[in-house]
């Protein structure tokens, strides 16, 4: 049997850390609704899946959305690449109205830097008056507290956007590893509606979706490489090329878009 190198090894540390957080049910939750997102195809499908996150974690409300160029250079923001899963109407209406994009300050940290934010911890770093006030009016609707995370593929000018208000959220480490987990299959599914595949152009080899089907098929690196007769460290060279050339963040997320471009069965 080959020695797992130890890079393999830290990632398999880190995955199986991430899990315990998890109950079986939370695992077979996650599947389903992973799998679910490969059929979104309309903004009824991504309201139904949010709706279904819901259910998941402790939200009163999601509100997600990819659009085409940094929205912090717009002086005003477009609704058609908004999709709204339980936030207060009224809300999104003076937000919208207001330009409050201009003075949310998690919605211009996530479109430069795309990390995982505690909403309440962004607050703590705001010195402005106009920031001071927004996070006021944000809190007579109720959001005091969230999650904002998203992904941005190479060679895009924006990414996309998922906030998750709750307070309890953030406080449980199950609630942030679903959602950490569920990430990748959110982003594809609503890049789907609002914008083509991130695709590079660059035709998948032969070995490239050979990897990928039986990636599909749940296998680890080290069982495809024992079906495919190559070494481990060449499965991982076919799986770092097929994330670059479909501008996927992981592998998992480049089955999905190797699925829904027809690349793999």
């Amino acid at each position: 049997m080959k020695r797992i190198s130890g890079l393999n090894r830290t990632n398999l540390g880190v995955m199986r850390q991430k899990f315990s957080r998890l109950s079986k049910s939370d695992l077979v939750s996650l599947s389903e609704t992973a799998y679910r997102s490969l059929s979104v195809r309309s903004r009824e499908d991504m309201e139904n899946l949010l709706r279904e996150v819901a259910e998941l974690v402790p939200t009163t409300g999601i509100v997600a959305g990819i659009p085409s160029a940094d929205p912090r250079m717009l002086p005003a923001l477009e609704t058609g690449w908004i999709v709204n899963g339980g936030f207060p109407l009224s809300w999104l209406s003076m937000y919208l109205e207001r330009g409050f994009h201009l003075v949310d300050p998690v919605f211009r940290k996530h479109f430069g830097e795309y990390g995982t934010q505690i909403w309440t911890q962004t607050y703590r770093e705001v010195t402005r008056k106009e920031e001071k006030e927004f996070i006021d009016c944000a809190r007579n609707f109720g959001l005091e507290e969230g999650v904002t995370m998203g992904y941005r593929p190479p060679f895009r000018s924006a990414g996309s956007c998922f906030s998750f208000s709750g307070c309890e959220i953030p406080r449980h480490k199950r609630h942030m590893v679903l959602l950490e987990c569920l990430l990748p299959h959110l982003h594809s599914a609503i890049s789907k509606l609002f914008s083509p595949p991130s695709f590079s152009g660059v035709p998948l080899t032969a070995r490239e979706k050979e990897v990928l089907s039986w990636k599909k098929e749940g296998l680890t690196s080290w069982e495809i490489s024992q079906a495919l007769k190559i070494s481990e460290r060449t499965v991982w060279f076919h799986l770092r090329n097929t994330m670059c050339k479909l501008g996927a963040r992981n592998s998992a997320q480049a089955v999905a878009t190797a699925l829904s471009l027809g690349l793999i069965d």
